[in-house]
């Protein structure tokens, strides 16, 4: 006879929950950055200054959204894993209360 397998979607669920924690923070990070690098270039001038905001601008561009990634992780695999468990749960429920029988 098998074993009863039981899959825990609850910890994708708590990652869907988790990014939208991580993209909030990390938004908060950026901004705070983008705070101090306009204080400091506010008061900084010369090639010093623009070769530094040349960097920290790449920088930013490289670093992307988190939002991006993660929302696309989200939505297009974690939805995609649980919508398809639910389903399969929701089939097999039905087929319990309604087996087939062989013929």
């Amino acid at each position: 006879m098998g074993a009863f397998i039981e899959a825990d979607i609850g910890k994708l669920e708590g990652f869907v929950s988790q990014s939208a924690e991580a993209i909030k923070e990390f938004q908060e990070i950026k901004t705070k950055f983008n705070e101090i690098n306009s204080t400091l270039l506010s008061s900084w001038s010369g090639h010093g200054a623009k070769a530094y905001k040349s960097e920290t601008d790449h920088i930013l561009e490289k670093i992307g959204s988190l939002k991006d990634v993660l929302n696309t992780i989200n939505d297009e695999v974690i939805k995609s894993v649980i919508d398809s468990y639910n389903q399969l749960d929701n089939d097999l429920a039905e087929f319990n209360r309604n087996p087939v029988s062989e013929k």
